[in-house]
């Protein structure tokens, strides 16, 4: 029976003029197989997206739901990780797990893995003036680019009834109204530890200010997140952008567990014609063991390539765009000279110091499976309690203040001031209701001794070091080499250790209040020294995933640009690169917003070449997460 099944379904599809059997259902409805590719068959698309990450289907369905008449296919090595990660994408308070830095603390399914090379909200005005410059582009300039900011979201205001203890302050005008299909709100849970740090932070100078999304971020305040006030989930463009497409039928094809392997060119017919990307070479996974397919998808107009800061780079040289020398020592034909592929990575280092504290944090659940349970509960029955929280949710935004600042050489304090406009923060201060200690395993670090750990964070900012992605292979089933080069810039240093020694101000104020024990618990009383410090930091560092300009924009007289403003390849054709990769600098705040940004006004731009700019509806509000 199975075998005259299978047959059958072969006769069907042999003899089926296209891929998409039926489009809808009998009753209408669009019907959502339609809008998956049917790995090892090759196919043509006029717009080939690669990555379905934050950029990736933000661009693809602006342009599939666009009256365009154009096809667009989705590229994506993952899957869907509602199901290949369960509730741990999808509840906020379950973010930390599988964020360590152990080479153990990782899962497949939405992991890549890799290890780096051994190491020893929106952005601001003058941040995006800076842009506009390298770019040589006036429409990256704050008053262009904050539309497209606002473009993506649907904005819920905050409950103002749990804020009892709190003050959340949000500028009315940061949002339009409704309508756009990412949810942005605030979780229903107010965190203990997180009023205390408010008042701490405005204690030291970082006085109030209303929200972190209208080109200030100088001040502290509660930052708005990408979940759902409805139903507590964090949002992502899979459930918002995705989703609203295929509620539509308007949705890109999208090829689930399916690898680029690498970008393929036309000969040039005269030596003055730019090389033209005219397909992707991919391949599909099998299952326990089995082969994967190989096919080849063909790109009628463009390649967007959206597979983040480390693959963009790593898909780029495995096809024979970077440094033509490097890739001959690779056997790797060059197609265009481009040095800058790969090279000055941005990145925001992270490290904190942890005490014990005298009110619940996500120590009490760790430690109480009844608190654990009530915390489960509260989040499946009314989207609230600690789960609907990915921390404290409060947000400090500083330049080294006096008296520390005078503990900066003269080199370093020149080479900030010189390097980063007045109104770029240097230090980021993120308080977390856990023992985080070195990074390694955030959840398994908490000894479980029945107390209560929280740990203040701050991450520079304004960093000097730069780092670099690269290939050891053509294959890009090996892994990149990634050396983030955290520190390497004597200043960072400088400010790194400075900023453990303010974090410890800062604890003595919240010991002072009553609610911080005295003992410093990590790294604790033998970490004393700028000697110390260092050596400290050098174990304890970690990435907050802001890893970017590993194929940044530029002007053709830069030799380390890779893109033009519209992020196209410089000295190819129908080649673009969208994603965090693509910034000409890593503008403070936190990229998601400005992916999200970036992707919107990419899409305009590709629109408005075939006549339909400002196409791409998706405005009827889809809720997020595997809750539709």
């Amino acid at each position: 029976m199975l075998q005259t099944i299978s047959f059958f379904f072969i006769l069907l599809l042999l003899d089926t003029p296209t891929l998409a059997l039926f489009s809808h259902t009998p009753n209408g409805s669009p019907l959502t197989s339609t809008s998956f590719g049917i790995p090892g068959l090759n196919a043509t698309f006029d717009y080939i997206v690669i990555g379905g990450g934050t950029a990736g289907l933000a661009l693809a369905t602006r342009l599939s739901s666009s009256s365009a008449d154009i096809s667009v296919a989705v590229v994506e090595a993952g899957s869907f990780y509602e199901i290949t990660n369960g509730n741990l994408s999808v509840v906020p308070g379950y973010g930390p797990w599988f964020t360590g830095l152990d080479e153990d603390d990782w899962q497949p399914g939405v992991d890549w893995g890799f290890q780096t090379v051994p190491q020893t909200a929106r952005a601001t005005v003058d941040s995006f003036t800076r842009w506009a410059t390298l770019v040589d582009d006036a429409s990256y300039t704050w008053p262009s680019v904050l539309p497209y900011y606002k473009k993506s979201t649907r904005y819920t205001p905050f409950n103002a009834s749990l804020y009892t203890n709190a003050t959340n302050s949000q500028s009315p005008s940061s949002f339009t109204p409704p309508g756009s299909p990412l949810p942005v709100s605030f979780s229903n849970h107010v965190d203990a530890f997180g009023t205390w740090a408010q008042r701490a932070f405005q204690a030291h100078g970082m006085a109030g200010i209303a929200g972190f999304n209208d080109g200030a971020l100088l001040g502290s305040a509660f930052g708005t997140f990408t979940i759902s006030a409805a139903t507590g989930a964090r949002a992502s463009s899979e459930s918002s952008f995705l989703a609203a497409a295929l509620a539509r039928g308007t949705a890109p094809t999208v090829y689930v567990n399916t690898l680029a392997q690498r970008i393929l060119f036309a000969t040039p017919s005269s030596s003055s014609s730019p090389p033209r990307a005219t397909a992707v070479r991919v391949s599909t996974a099998g299952t326990f063991g089995t082969p994967s397919r190989n096919y080849t998808l063909r790109a009628a107009r463009e390649v967007v390539v959206s597979a983040g800061a480390f693959q963009s780079p790593q898909l780029l040289l495995a096809s024979g765009v970077g440094d033509c020398a490097a890739l001959r020592n690779l056997s790797i034909p060059c197609i265009a000279h481009l040095p800058g592929v790969g090279r000055g990575m941005w990145d925001h280092p992270v490290f904190g110091t942890a005490h014990r504290v005298r009110l619940a944090t996500a120590s009490a659940a760790l430690n109480n499976a009844s608190e654990a349970a009530a915390g489960v509960a509260a989040f499946l029955r009314r989207a609230a309690g600690p789960l609907s929280a990915l921390g404290p949710g409060v947000y400090g935004w500083e330049k080294l203040p006096e008296p520390w600042r005078g503990g900066l050489s003269g080199a370093a304090r020149r080479a900030l001031d010189t390097g980063f406009p007045p109104d770029w923060p240097e230090v980021e201060w993120l308080p977390n209701n856990v023992l985080k200690g070195n990074a390694s395993a955030p959840v398994a670090l908490d000894p479980r001794d029945g107390t209560n750990f929280a740990t203040l964070s701050t991450a520079l900012i304004a960093p000097l070091s730069r780092g670099s992605v690269g290939i050891r292979s053509a294959d890009v089933e090996v892994p990149p080499v990634v050396d983030p080069a955290w520190l390497t810039h004597p200043a960072d240093r400088e400010m790194a250790v400075l900023c453990v020694r303010r974090q410890r101000e800062v604890w003595r104020w919240l010991v002072e209040q009553g609610v911080a024990e005295e003992e410093e618990y990590y790294p604790g009383d033998g970490v004393r020294s700028d000697e110390e410090i260092y050596e400290w930091l050098k174990g304890s560092l970690s990435t907050i995933y802001h890893a970017s300009c590993t194929c940044k924009m530029g002007t053709r007289d830069d030799a380390m640009a890779v893109l033009d403003g519209e992020a196209r390849v410089f000295g190819l054709e129908g080649v673009r690169v969208v994603d965090a990769s693509s910034f000409p600098i890593l503008v403070p705040g936190h990229p998601q917003a400005t992916v999200y940004m970036l992707a919107e006004k990419i899409a305009d731009r590709i629109l408005d070449g075939l006549g339909k700019a400002g196409d791409g509806n998706l405005s009827t509000p889809v809720d997020a997460g595997c809750q539709q």
